[in-house]
Order: C-alpha cells, then sequence, then structure tokens
C-alpha cells in the first residue's frame, strides 16, 4: 500500500521529532511525501494540548478538512488525542485517533481499519531519518520521552506517558542518527525531549555522557543545540555539562531552564520540584563559566492563587538574573490537571501582569543583546526570517543575528551593528556573493567570552 501524505505538526519540537519518525516510516513503506493537503491522499495532524489557543486552533483546522475533504484519510495524532479524543471525534468524524506513542507505530495505523488505536508505550526503537531535500540543513533527534516531575498545572503528563517515568533512545542509535545526518549534510542538531536533562535516567547514564559520545565519535563541522532542561534534573549534571559546552566549540551556549516562577511559593502550588533559589544557582554558575551564555526560562503569570507579591517576584528574578529570552505565557486552564480545580485569577488581571512584565522583560532583553552591539561573532546561516527580509545567522550562543545576504547551513562571521529586544542585527565580514560558500578562516576553539 502507498499513496501521498503529508503531515501537520502543533507544538513543541518533540513534537516534531514524532512528525519526522512518521515521516520516516512512511517513506520506508513506499508513501511519497507532499507538502500541501491538496495533493495528499492521507493528512496526519499531529496535535499540542498544552494551551488552550493550540486547541482551538487544532479543532477548528479538523474541521475545515473533515468539511473539505471528505474522501481524504485523516489521522489525528499527538498528545490531544488522549486529552480531547470525544471532542476530536464530534469535530471531525473521519478522522483516525492515534496517541501519542504512535509515532514509531504508524504504518500500522496507516494499513489497519480501526477508529481510534491506543498505543501504551512507546518502543524506542526508531529515529525519524534526516532527509536533506525536507530538512534542509537542520536535524531534529528526539533523545527521550517523559518526566520525572508532577506538576499541577501539566496536561502533557496525560497527552504522553503519565508522569515519574522517563524512557530514553539508546546512545548508541543516537549517536548513529546524528553521524548519518552529518554526513549527509545537516550542520545544526537538535536535542529535544519533555525534559532532556532526565536522559539516561532509565540506562543508567546521562545527558554529558551521550554528549560527549557525540562529539567523541562524530566528526565534522556542526553545531548542537540542547533541549529544554528542567532544573532539579539539569543541577545533577550542570558542572560536567558546563565543562562540555566550554571546551567545545560545537555546542550552542545555550540554555533553556524553565523556571515557571520566581515564587516558592508559587513553585510549591505548581508542585515544581526546586526553589527559585536552586534556578538562580544554576544560572549564576554557567554566567561565571560562559558569561556570553543565552539563557532562556519560561514563566507562567496568573497561576492559580499567585498574588501581586509572587508576580512580581517572578519579574525581579528575571531583572537580577538579566534572562536573555523569556517565553511568557497567561495560565492556561486545561482539563484533568489539579490546577483547573484551584481558585482562579481573574482573566483581566492576568492579563494586566503579562503587559507589565511584557515590557519588563522586552528592557532586560534588549539591555543584554547592546552587550554584542560592535562586536564580531561567528556561527551558522540558520534560516530566513519570518518575514523573508533577512537571513538569521545563530550565533555560537545562539543569538539571532539578523544580515541580508547568506548562505544557509554556512558557518559565517559577523559584527553586530544593533539590537532589539528579540534579536541583533549584523553584516558579514566574510564572504562573497551569495551562492559562494563562506570562507571562515579563524580558530572555532579559540577563547570565546565576550562579556566581562
Amino acid at each position: 500500500m502507498g499513496g501521498r501524505f503529508t503531515v501537520i505538526t502543533f507544538g513543541c519540537w518533540l513534537n516534531k521529532a514524532d512528525s519526522d519518525i512518521m515521516i520516516s516510516r512512511l517513506r520506508a513503506a513506499g508513501w511519497e511525501y507532499v507538502e500541501n493537503v491538496d495533493s495528499a491522499d492521507l493528512v496526519i495532524v499531529n496535535t499540542c494540548a498544552v494551551r488552550e489557543e493550540a486547541e482551538r486552533n487544532e479543532l477548528k483546522l479538523l474541521s475545515r478538512l473533515s468539511r473539505e475533504y471528505p474522501g481524504k484519510k485523516i489521522i489525528v495524532a499527538g498528545c490531544l488525542t488522549r486529552v480531547r479524543p470525544a471532542t476530536i471525534k464530534e469535530t471531525a468524524p473521519n478522522a483516525v485517533l492515534v496517541t501519542s506513542h504512535g509515532a514509531e507505530l504508524i504504518d500500522k495505523v496507516v494499513n489497519g481499519d480501526l477508529d481510534i488505536y491506543v498505543f501504551d508505550d512507546r518502543p524506542m526503537t526508531y529515529l525519524p531519518t534526516y532527509y536533506p531535500e525536507l530538512h534542509g540543513h537542520r536535524y531534529v533527534v528526539p533523545i527521550q520521552v517523559g518526566c520525572l516531575g508532577n506538576c499541577s498545572f501539566c496536561v502533557t503528563k496525560i497527552g504522553r506517558m503519565g508522569f515519574g517515568k522517563v524512557k530514553s533512545y539508546s546512545k548508541d542509535d543516537i549517536v548513529r542518527a546524528v553521524r548519518d545526518a552529518v554526513n549527509r549534510g545537516a550542520r545544526e542538531i537538535y536535542l529535544t525531549g519533555q525534559e532532556i536533562s532526565a536522559y539516561g535516567r532509565d540506562r543508567g547514564y546521562d545527558l554529558v555522557d551521550l554528549l560527549e559520545e557525540i562529539l567523541r565519535s562524530v566528526e565534522g563541522r556542526y553545531m548542537i543545540r540542547l533541549g529544554m532542561m528542567e532544573p532539579l534534573e539539569l543541577s545533577r549534571i550542570i558542572d560536567r555539562l558546563i565543562d562540555v559546552v566550554k571546551r567545545d566549540w560545537r555546542v550552542y551556549r545555550f540554555f533553556h531552564i524553565p523556571v515557571q516562577s520566581g515564587s516558592d511559593r508559587v513553585l510549591m502550588l505548581m508542585r515544581r520540584k526546586y526553589t527559585a533559589d536552586l534556578f538562580r544557582d544554576i544560572v549564576r554558575k554557567i554566567r561565571s563559566a560562559m558569561p556570553d551564555a543565552t539563557i532562556a526560562t519560561d514563566i507562567i503569570v496568573g497561576f492559580p492563587g499567585e498574588s501581586d507579591e509572587d508576580f512580581w517576584a517572578s519579574v525581579r528574578l528575571v531583572e537580577e538574573l538579566e534572562i536573555d529570552k523569556v517565553n511568557l505565557a497567561r495560565y492556561s486552564r486545561r482539563p484533568f490537571t489539579e490546577a483547573a480545580y484551584m481558585e482562579q485569577v481573574p482573566e483581566q488581571v492576568k492579563k494586566e501582569r503579562s503587559k507589565i512584565a511584557t515590557e519588563i522583560f522586552s528592557k532586560v532583553a534588549l539591555r543584554r543583546n547592546m552587550y554584542f552591539v560592535g562586536r564580531e561573532l561567528w556561527g551558522i546561516v540558520s534560516e530566513i526570517d519570518f518575514k523573508g527580509e533577512n537571513y538569521v545567522v545563530r550565533s555560537y550562543n545562539y543569538k539571532p543575528v539578523a544580515v541580508k545576504r547568506a548562505d544557509i547551513g554556512a558557518f559565517v562571521k559577523v559584527r553586530v551593528t544593533g539590537a532589539t529586544p528579540q534579536r541583533l542585527f549584523g553584516e558579514l565580514l566574510e564572504g562573497e556573493e551569495l551562492g559562494v560558500k563562506y570562507r571562515v578562516d579563524f580558530r572555532l576553539s579559540e577563547g570565546l567570552d565576550l562579556i566581562s
């Protein structure tokens, strides 16, 4: 059996990796991947359940697909299938549901005739194949699923594999997949998962062991981007991780560490497993070793029970530590979570706090970015920006630097000429006309600290 299929993905990098696994599995089975729905016989929608807004958009899309393409087979995968199965079937009666663990088993779903597929376990056998024509220069590889926490606001523990347990892909399989991707042209490697700082807890090794093995075994010029790392799990490996990142130029000096709140009282209500001081300690260690490292975090405003004092504790934490990037979210009530049944903060208060926080966090980000103006940075040309006007160079610390002309996937050197809260602007120092590979004649392994 074969035909043409397409995949529409919502949500996080792990969902993107799961979609890539589905693409790999179906292509291996003789299916042809196409970019648009009109050309496809089969449409897979890989869903996210983290926020109410995403859920509304996904259900709206499924309703439209069901109405406009009654003859196509529609498969709905991802977290929302466990959270809202009845709603999905009501919205798209002709859809086939497969739980989020079905990414590696998608061929069974495509060839089957059931309406709903429930896979209770994930094989942890198949990693996505890197296809240059589809992925460009970036390879997103999942390294683990699951989380050792049990946060009161989290719907992902329902959408994926529960809480308090982790499943990791084997180190050898990941290294083999990365080596294959790099040999075939990949230049950016994204290591992703629900909580990559917990990688290997089920196998007797950890994230640092994996990172060292990749760097030791995979030759070539490429950059590794680490995914989200929860503070408590990260604290167990942070000293060794800093050592690896500092000594090997192939790892972005980028740390995504979600704190969620600067108030210990709110962290307790959230059932997070750390204090604000632990987050402070981690950030200070990173800043001490690598002052130029980029720190990103997540903050939820308006969590049930959050007072004005709690809110300002979050704001002060970001200001104090000069966090480069904050993913700010107003608390979104999610089904089947403990927080949904707590006393809610009024919507207007959440909006006001979000507005205040956005303005202050933007000032912090701009102040941080201004440190780099006038300096020379090196990095890799990662993508074209969302407006299609500039090329984005990801510097070695993952700062986005907008330049006018560049070759995607090339290593380049830039001089930073300006900054906004969201990005830097720069000019290429080395290179020729578009279409000619840039020559970067400098030692990538030299000392890189630019901020003192």
